[in-house]
């Protein structure tokens, strides 16, 4: 997506880059692993008319199906354990990403290594009732993958400048030396200081939104479509793409709000191209805007928010206000009504992964329809006093 506004740092340019990176390798893993999942539920939910409360396994052991029926049973079961498998991949493919990002080809492996650290972290030996036991800590999750692909990543560079070795040497430093060192950084890094602190915060962020309930829900909703909608795809839009995206991934909140905002704005001043004849009788957009519009609509459908940039550029102090506004009330539409979203991809290929997906359309609708009818009579008022010229035809 594109920003109206440029980041203002290198530092964050350099971070968003990296993990933008990684991100992009994560979202095919996911997107296999989502499709596959979600089949494996259709199968019997919806073709089969299972009843929701009962499992794959418990309809098996029914004895209610047999030939055709029993065997998409079993398939679907096959389905559901591959998909959600996939799933357990997404962060290891980000980390080891990221890291590669920065360290090169020599910190992938390390990288892939602590992001499945982050899933699934090294159980430790605890005194447990006067014997001692194996005990797994806390994951530490995406925001664990997040801050070992940095550091695994410039160890390695680190260590790339600074051994040095002979020409006939340089196999050995690369396929062995540089992995198995980054290997025991990224081991001691993980047990003895990201696990415990990912691990640490991420339990106090669960107890947090535990704590406040459905309150804390929406109050994360509002937040979350709101930061999303802002800047089209800037710098605050990433950041709240990090926090949401590690959040969905570890089951903790869905990320119903942001794939909302995310399209909503094209949506919205899309549909105020095609409404402004019939709602004021007049044009109040020049006419190269009637052709953005519809090309707005379009990429909102392929969950893209470019589209909205020539309108967000024409008059930004009342428009990005207006969508993100819009954005909210349908985002928290859409959540009140109860759709629920843990695939993290807004395009219309992926709403049959929504949960409620009837509400879930019906929040883009109201949010879209709030910022086409606002912007519509706001720009007829402009033009009625006389600040605002179109050419129209």
């Amino acid at each position: 997506m594109i920003s109206v506004k440029k980041p203002g740092t290198s530092i964050w340019r350099t971070f968003s880059k990296h993990v933008m990176t990684g991100i992009s390798y994560m979202i095919p893993i996911l997107i296999m692993g989502g499709l596959i999942g979600a089949f494996s539920q259709m199968i019997p939910y919806v073709f089969l008319k299972i009843d929701a409360s009962q499992s794959i396994v418990d309809a098996v052991n029914s004895g209610q199906f047999n030939g055709t029926s029993l065997s998409m049973l079993k398939l679907a079961y096959v389905m559901e354990n591959f998909g959600f498998t996939l799933f357990g991949f997404a962060i290891p493919i980000f980390a080891a990403f990221a890291a590669n990002s920065i360290g090169g080809r020599t910190a992938l492996a390390a990288g892939f290594i602590g992001g499945y650290v982050a899933n699934r972290p090294t159980a430790l030996l605890t005194l447990d009732g006067g014997s001692w036991a194996a005990k797994a800590p806390v994951p530490s999750g995406f925001l664990g993958a997040i801050i070992i692909a940095f550091a695994v990543g410039y160890f390695v560079k680190w260590l790339n400048q600074k051994i040095e070795l002979p020409q006939n040497w340089l196999a050995f430093k690369s396929t062995f030396l540089i992995p198995l060192l980054a290997a025991l950084f990224c081991m001691v890094g993980m047990v003895f200081i990201v696990t415990p602190f990912g691990g640490w915060l991420n339990t106090l962020i669960r107890a947090g939104l535990q704590a406040a309930g459905n309150a804390g829900q929406i109050v994360y909703s509002i937040a979350l479509a709101a930061t999303t909608a802002f800047d089209l795809g800037g710098p605050v839009n990433k950041a709240a793409g990090f926090v949401a995206l590690g959040f969905t991934t570890e089951k903790v909140l869905p990320i119903t709000a942001r794939c909302i905002a995310i399209v909503t704005p094209s949506f919205g001043l899309g549909l105020s191209v095609l409404i402004d004849k019939k709602l004021v009788g007049r044009r109040v957009y020049d006419k190269q805007f009637y052709e953005a519009g519809k090309t707005a609509i379009f990429l909102a459908f392929m969950g893209i928010s470019e589209g909205s940039i020539p309108f967000a550029l024409e008059r930004p102090g009342f428009t990005i206000p207006l969508y993100v506004g819009g954005s909210v009330i349908g985002a928290l539409t859409a959540v009140v009504l109860g759709a629920v979203q843990w695939f993290p991809e807004s395009a219309i290929w992926a709403w049959p992964l929504v949960s409620n997906l009837g509400v879930y359309i019906v929040g883009l609708i109201v949010g879209a329809a709030f910022i086409a009818v606002i912007n519509v009579l706001y720009r007829n008022k402009l033009i009625k006093e006389g600040k605002l010229e179109v050419m129209a035809d």
